[in-house]
């Protein structure tokens, strides 16, 4: 038998096996009979209509009656599982490997077995049709905070310090970023941790951005939203300079384009997803791009190529010099080149495809350009 407890909202496996949101920890059971969630008052109207079809959404009165659970006994948590595991005689169940150790400890101490699986839900890892659509809904979120994104340099000017203005004002990374957040948000989706990082801080590739955008200098702009409706991610950075790029940010911007648009041409089932981060990692090595990671800060092309996505940003497979599996139709991945250098800045660029079975088909239509 196999048992979630958790909130969904912040664990992708709960999302998936029971299909409802909730930001507080439910519990999630599969046995011989049935796979069901037992969810307090407070949200079983909305289980109800959100639930997987497969999936028995109990309250807590349910799951007594269900599991023949003693009247006396009350209902907590602990007790359910117990309960559970005397009516079908069976104590062990499996467990994602992040289980709680504040439920885990009395389980034990009852002598349920627990036992960790990992992956826990490995089809997630290939998606269905349907979760490439909400995929590829999550990259036009995405999209909709980058295209906000370049209106607002588009608006703006340049002062005579070279720093741009916007509606009166200096034009900060923060302020970006919560133009481009709030376009997200209105169409229904949360974006977290925006990067809009300009200048040297770009060199930086997580930094999200602050302070003063100058002019002439390039722009990273990774952007992540989740639809709030399904859960499931978009991913998508572009790289611009308002102004006129040097020709150091020229011939990086064009180097970690071209490569990119390589890497996209070789995904397809059966290639190995390191073959695809060895490539690129080999051309920007032949182009000047030499990564050093010993140096403070790194320099070069010192990330993965690319990363799975779905109910987390995050997710197996991934285009990464340790993985050595071959790519399947279903599977999604970015593509994220980039090239970092603490004198003048980075260059990415990422888009989000999904392995076909015969190629790839590239799920992000924004363009690719340097200079607005």
């Amino acid at each position: 038998m196999r048992l979630i407890y958790a909130a969904s909202e912040r664990c992708a496996d709960l999302w998936y096996e029971s299909g409802f949101s909730a930001p507080d920890a439910f519990l999630w059971v599969e046995t011989p009979a049935e796979r069901a969630i037992v969810v307090s008052a407070l949200e079983y109207g909305r289980a109800s209509k959100q639930a997987r079809k497969d999936v028995k959404v109990l309250s807590y009165e349910e799951a007594r009656q269900l599991w023949d659970i003693a009247k006396e006994t009350p209902l907590s948590t602990t007790n359910i599982i117990i309960g559970i595991s005397k009516k079908y005689n069976d104590w062990s169940w499996q467990v994602p490997h992040d289980f709680p150790y504040g439920l885990a400890a009395p389980l034990l101490a009852a002598g349920v077995k627990l036992s960790v699986l990992s992956p826990f839900s490995p089809k997630r890892i290939v998606k269905t049709a349907e979760e490439v659509e909400k995929l590829r809904h999550g990259v036009e979120l995405a999209e909709a905070g980058l295209y906000r994104g370049f209106d607002v340099l588009r608006e703006a000017t340049v002062n005579s310090c070279g720093i741009l203005e916007w509606n009166g004002e200096i034009l900060t990374a923060e302020i970006l970023r919560g133009e481009v957040d709030m376009a997200i948000a209105k169409r229904g989706g949360t974006a977290s941790q925006t990067i809009t990082a300009p200048g040297v801080q770009g060199a930086d590739p997580h930094q999200t951005g602050h302070g003063p955008i100058h002019a002439n200098e390039p722009i990273v702009m990774d952007i992540f939203p989740r639809c709030d409706a399904t859960g499931y991610f978009g991913d998508l950075t572009r790289t611009v300079v308002k102004g006129k790029a040097s020709d150091v940010v020229k011939k990086a911007f064009e180097t970690v384009y071209r490569v990119q648009r390589e890497a996209i041409e070789m995904i397809k089932p059966g290639v190995i997803g390191g073959d695809v981060h060895k490539h690129v990692a080999d051309e920007l090595t032949a182009a000047g791009y030499v990564t050093d990671t010993t140096c403070k800060p790194p320099h070069g092309f010192f990330h993965g190529l690319g990363h799975g996505v779905g109910l987390e940003i995050h997710e197996s497979p991934s285009l990464s010099p340790r993985y050595d599996k071959a790519l399947e139709p279903g599977h999604v991945v970015t593509v994220e080149p980039g090239v970092y250098y603490p004198e003048w800045g980075g260059i990415r660029i990422e888009d989000v495809v999904v392995v076909t079975e015969n190629g790839c088909e590239d799920l992000t239509t924004a363009p690719v350009f340097l200079e607005i």
